[in-house]
């Protein structure tokens, strides 16, 4: 009885780790994530313009009357305006 007690916790707790070893396993195989050129968390000129762009949209947003689809629109103008319509992929 205790034997099996044993047993089923080490399958238990193979099981739980087994994804992880999985899922680094294959860590080499994904494809490599392109850097994004247009970080907003960055200190230059082009990243503030575009959290500027954010912020505004993200605000403008939250009101329930506005127009979604206009927004979307400025927001892309905006972001294009700073060099970073791949920001405006909502």
């Amino acid at each position: 009885m205790k034997m099996n007690v044993l047993v089923a916790a080490a399958l238990m707790f193979g099981g739980m780790i087994a994804p992880s070893f999985a899922y680094d396993g294959v860590a080499g195989l994904r494809s490599q994530v392109t850097k994004v050129s247009c970080d907003t968390r960055n200190e230059d000129e082009q990243a503030v313009c575009a959290a500027k762009c954010e912020d505004n949209y993200v605000r403008n947003k939250q009101n329930n009357m506005a127009d979604h689809s206009a927004l979307a629109s400025d927001r892309l103008a905006c972001d294009t305006k700073c060099g970073c319509p791949e920001n405006s992929k909502l």
